[in-house]
């Protein structure tokens, strides 16, 4: 488990940022996800979404910093500089980017709700691809810790999927 991973709200913090949800669906906690990468925190502090939905959205206004079509994967940066990682499906690397649809470059705007890609995600069910959506914290460093929603259903680019504390 990641130490910044939180259960409950801090005693005591500086400051509090929410994130959005890019994916519309049924939270669930990170630890439950297949990849290890995620499931041990490797990839940061987070939470994760499971839904049939084709379309992740921006949660925040900011910027693109990388594409990785090949891993169904792109690293945004917040205009606070909050790093995150959106990642879509488990094991996708072997599939060398087939149904997935991303127009972004690196240093591309980006802004609340605004498609970052599309997955077919009755194609990827098809192949043993879970249909998961996660995002998680590259740069948690100077945070005291990130908590994920208690709600059990999010909408993209509505609903809060976790909140920051400094």
């Amino acid at each position: 488990m990641n130490a910044k991973q939180l259960q409950n709200v801090p005693d005591k913090f500086t400051k509090e940022f929410t994130t959005l949800s890019p994916f519309s669906g049924q939270v669930i906690p990170i630890s439950q996800v297949d990849e290890p990468f995620f499931k041990k925190g490797y990839m940061g502090p987070g939470a994760a979404v499971t839904s049939t939905s084709n379309i992740v959205v921006s949660p925040f206004d900011g910027k693109v910093l990388s594409v990785t079509p090949l891993d169904y994967a792109i690293d945004i940066q917040s205009k606070a500089g909050l790093k995150c990682r959106v990642k879509y499906g488990g094991d996708t690397s072997h599939l060398h980017g087939a149904q997935f649809g991303c127009s972004l470059t690196s240093g591309d705007a980006i802004s609340t709700k605004q498609p970052l890609f599309t997955v077919n995600s009755a194609w990827l069910k098809q192949r043993g691809v879970s249909n998961i959506c996660v995002l998680t914290v590259l740069n948690s460093q100077a945070l005291l810790g990130v908590l994920p929603t208690h709600q059990r259903f999010v909408e993209a680019g509505t609903d809060v999927l976790f909140t920051l504390y400094l």
